[in-house]
């Protein structure tokens, strides 16, 4: 195992080098310049000649990547363009906006996915299998953003109209005003997080689903049922530990997504988190936080993906590297 590690964190190393590389000539091949006169009239084109070549950005795309591998291993991603602050210090600040709302969404997500594959599966071709797997399509059927706007319309609209404004949810934001309660910041992300958990509990539940029907026409399940276990027994100790590996794999692969933010839902909604900074970012075209973010979610991928390889070993014995 330690040597697979290592293995592995090299490759994620020389990996995380070359996207590096690939990431940083995207931007800069991007047609049009960060800066120019006509998205600021007030802006003198010396001032915008000197600004590009203060940041180096007159020069050709792959003689400013050593500058910015060198500042990127070192810890540095750089300063905004539009923020003027140091690109660590606002992906600081959203990160954890961002791992709120979407980690509340996994959770919750999981805590009524798993439990619905599992009814499904021991109850194969049941009425509650036929109604889950109906809601299930439907639920991965709708895009998130008609999904966002109709919780907006529902939650905050009709929902007003309706209780004569007594009742309503929060349409934008994380706070009203200067609130920062508790009780306040859960009542914003009713919606967000409703419309994040409905479309992953789709997802989550057929794959539940699907790893629990095959691992139940298993052998030594059959044997187990066999010598008289109860099925309770079957279907919880011995079943659902196999089973529930592809939902730990589909789970490292979405963790990187806590700190890269949904941007769509996050945009609907207006969250102060990653995926609205990046959004804005790419609209801005404000390279180092652009980067930033990119690099972040990166590293956190190649992370995961090796917890998830190790995780697998962990809850199952049969599993060596």
């Amino acid at each position: 195992m330690t040597f697979y590690v290592i293995r592995r964190v090299l490759i994620g190393v020389m990996l995380l080098f070359l996207m590096s590389f690939a990431f940083f000539g995207l931007t800069r091949l991007t047609p049009g310049p960060p800066f120019s006169t006509g998205e600021n009239p007030r802006a003198h084109q010396e001032l915008i000649d000197k600004r590009m070549n203060a940041l180096g950005l007159n020069k050709p795309w792959y003689a400013q990547y050593p500058a910015y591998l060198n500042a990127l291993v070192h810890g540095n991603l750089g300063d905004s363009y539009v923020y003027n602050q140091p690109v660590t210090k606002l992906l600081t600040q959203r990160v954890p906006n961002s791992v709120i709302l979407l980690g509340t969404a996994l959770i919750v997500s999981l805590l009524i996915a798993i439990p619905l594959g599992i009814f499904a599966a021991t109850r194969q071709y049941s009425k509650l299998d036929m109604t889950t797997s109906v809601i299930s399509y439907v639920g991965i059927s709708v895009p998130s953003f008609v999904l966002g706007i109709f919780l907006l319309f529902a939650g905050g609209i009709w929902l007003r109209h309706l209780t004569g404004g007594d009742f309503y949810f929060p349409l934008f934001g994380m706070h009203k005003g200067s609130t920062s309660g508790l009780d306040d910041l859960v009542w914003h992300m009713v919606l967000p997080v409703t419309s994040l958990a409905v479309l992953s509990v789709a997802g989550f539940s057929r794959f539940m689903r699907a790893s629990m029907l095959e691992v139940l026409h298993q052998d030594y399940v059959r044997t187990a049922k066999a010598k008289g276990l109860a099925q309770r027994t079957v279907n919880y100790k011995h079943a659902l530990r196999n089973a529930i590996l592809p939902i730990i794999t589909l789970v490292a692969l979405q963790t990187p997504q806590f700190v890269s933010g949904a941007i769509i839902t996050e945009g609907i909604f207006s969250w102060p988190g990653m995926g609205l900074l990046a959004f804005q970012a790419a609209v801005d075209r404000d390279y180092p936080v652009i980067l930033g973010v990119v690099m972040l979610v990166a590293v956190l991928t190649v992370t995961f993906n090796l917890l998830a390889d190790i995780a697998y070993a962990v809850v199952d014995p049969r599993i060596r590297y």
